[in-house]
């Protein structure tokens, strides 16, 4: 490590101590903000300076697969997947977990992920005092050290299993050049909007038409070089539907009053976390919207959402509907769609509501 790598920790962990003392409420993620720096930043200057009164920090080796294919062995936890925007929180407990080259797969009643550990670059066990407890986690990033999922133990979670697994995984001989070195922090390109041309769009219209399963739409978009944003403007009016934003909180007010199952899809370049179940305890706390339920929480950050459509997907077993969700860049926020299994026909109580919320108010 560098004179100048090991100067910025040590003003890092300076300018944390004081944030500690003048915010201690303040979240790592804002901490970080407000430093400059990054979350992964944080728990790496640490690790690094075993400073007291810090969360004790454990680098993880990068066999991610080996890691989370024990992770049942943690029994309840809450995982965390999210975006600039929105923040979903599960818990429950891992099931099937199968891997390969640049996914793990999750799936279980509780715990479903889709995960792209080849962008991860940096993983942590991390033990931070909590008033009158202690929270222990594994957490997860990219090389610009931005959060990419995170896990963390329950009151019911075996500690034990815990402690093993940060022992089994150790990483004994981190580098976190890419963390603290100028050189080696990449800013992340806003997507450039390729114009598209008449034909072109009139071809994926035509192919969108046909499509028979709706896992076949992300290579529809790549086919044709299309970002996710612009199949919705090109098909506005045909498989697309723009909603005013509050629809969105009214779907969720009324999925809760009707019982009506729902799947919700929040993701980042590194994972997507979906929940399948009822949402019941829908709260509006300023900006954000949120469901606060005792196994799932989600929060959406409401001022920072710029569209919203009701999008037709055809497929072997009817047209699937779905909102999604979308920023003022055209990034997708969160996805919501009916509860259901591949070979099963959609919930006609979700083509209802979804009809319900698009009628003008």
């Amino acid at each position: 490590m560098s004179i100048a790598e090991s100067l910025e920790i040590e003003n890092i962990i300076k300018d944390w101590k004081q944030i500690k003392e003048t915010q201690p409420r303040l979240r790592m993620r804002e901490i970080a903000s407000q430093l400059k720096t990054s979350e992964g930043g944080l728990l790496a200057a640490s690790e690094i300076s075993k400073a007291e009164g810090f969360p004790q920090v454990s680098s993880l080796q990068t066999n991610w697969g080996e890691l989370f294919a024990k992770f049942g062995e943690l029994g309840h936890v809450m995982v965390l997947t999210r975006n600039e925007a929105c923040v979903h929180e599960r818990k429950g407990i891992f099931e099937k977990v199968s891997s390969g080259p640049g996914h793990i797969l999750v799936v279980g009643a509780d715990i479903d992920l889709r995960l792209f550990p080849g962008i991860w670059k940096f993983g942590f066990a991390v033990e931070e005092p909590k008033q009158d407890s202690t929270q222990r986690s594994f957490q997860f990033f990219n090389e610009n050290g931005e959060a990419m999922f995170k896990l963390f133990l329950t009151d019911k979670s075996n500690v034990s299993a815990w402690e093993k697994l940060r022992s089994e995984f150790k990483n004994g001989s981190p580098d976190f050049s890419p963390l603290f070195s100028s050189e080696n922090k990449k800013e992340t390109a806003a997507a450039e909007k390729r114009e598209i041309s008449s034909e072109t769009k009139e071809e994926f219209l035509n192919e969108w038409g046909k499509l028979e399963d709706t896992h076949e739409f992300f290579s529809l978009l790549k086919k044709h070089g299309v970002s996710r944003i612009q199949s919705m403007e090109i098909a506005n009016g045909k498989f697309t539907k723009t909603v005013e934003p509050k629809a969105v909180l009214r779907m969720l007010e009324m999925a809760s009053l009707d019982r009506s199952p729902i799947m919700v899809f929040v993701g980042n370049p590194g994972s997507i976390q979906i929940h399948t179940g009822e949402v019941t305890n829908i709260k509006v706390l300023e900006s954000w919207w949120n469901v606060l339920d005792p196994e799932f929480n989600l929060h959406l950050r409401s001022d920072l959402i710029s569209k919203v459509y009701i999008v037709d997907k055809p497929s072997k077993d009817g047209v699937i509907h779905s909102m999604e969700v979308y920023d003022a860049d055209g990034e997708l926020i969160v996805q919501f769609f009916g509860k259901r299994k591949p070979g099963q026909p959609e919930r006609t109580d979700w083509v209802g509501l979804l009809d319900k919320v698009s009628e003008p108010v």
